[in-house]
């Protein structure tokens, strides 16, 4: 492991902007509406299948795919501080264990969840990552990533908001090393962008709209396409 990471990953929660000191309840609500906009609809329609979410921190994810009535699902976390606030929010189906160990117990799953956790992995790790995660997929099965998207605007307050992250991606990049592991049917889109205010959200899309448009006359005049660009600040990656 990498020296710093001992120092980083260390309390990661509590150094991480102090989340240690907010209402947990207030961020489980608002981030489980935000992943249940974004995500949900990409699980599979048996609400039997077995989904593990990988770096799952207290839940933000497990809890809207609860909600939606899946049955089969568990998380995993190495931080100990995220894992107990998960249990104290009533979230019980979160285990702390390091990705690593999970893949040593040889499960197979329908779904694997891994959000905004490839960004931490150096480029062998991520490729290590993505080849285990490939052989714990059951037939037709898919692995779900969410991670910043490096052209995105204001690129660096997502990219080196975070001194822990090593790898970062764009569209092209993501596909290409997915494409390197084996994976079929890849899809890559731009995460969700919505502000829950109606009135700020109407502004943001009109605001949003000039800002692609301007971004893709630059990329006319550069005598490049726009076609394998995403804009959006996370990139969602769907794979089978």
């Amino acid at each position: 492991m990498l020296k710093y990471r001992d120092t980083i990953y260390n309390n990661y929660f509590t150094n991480q902007v102090n989340k240690l000191d907010i209402d947990h309840m207030a961020m489980l609500e608002e981030q489980t509406l935000h992943n249940k906009r974004e995500l949900v609809h990409l699980l599979p329609e048996n609400k039997d299948a077995k989904i593990v979410d990988l770096g799952c921190g207290f839940g933000t994810f497990i809890k809207p795919a609860i909600d939606a009535g899946y049955v089969n699902i568990s998380g995993y976390d190495i931080s100990e501080e995220q894992v107990k606030i998960a249990h104290k929010l009533g979230l019980k189906n979160i285990h702390c264990m390091s990705i690593e160990d999970y893949f040593a117990k040889g499960d197979k799953v329908d779904v694997l969840m891994g959000l905004d956790i490839i960004e931490h992995f150096t480029k062998d790790e991520l490729i290590d990552f993505l080849t285990q995660a490939k052989s714990c997929l059951n037939p037709g099965g898919k692995i779900i990533l969410r991670t910043p998207n490096m052209d995105a605007p204001q690129t660096s307050v997502y990219a080196f908001g975070d001194i822990s992250h090593e790898t970062l991606l764009n569209k092209s990049s993501a596909l290409q090393v997915m494409r390197s592991i084996g994976f079929n049917n890849i899809d890559v889109r731009g995460g969700l962008i919505r502000n829950q205010n109606p009135v700020l959200e109407v502004i943001r899309k009109i605001g949003w709209w000039k800002y692609t448009m301007f971004k893709k006359i630059i990329l006319f005049c550069t005598a490049r396409t726009w076609h394998n660009v995403v804009f959006e600040p996370n990139l969602l990656i769907v794979a089978s």
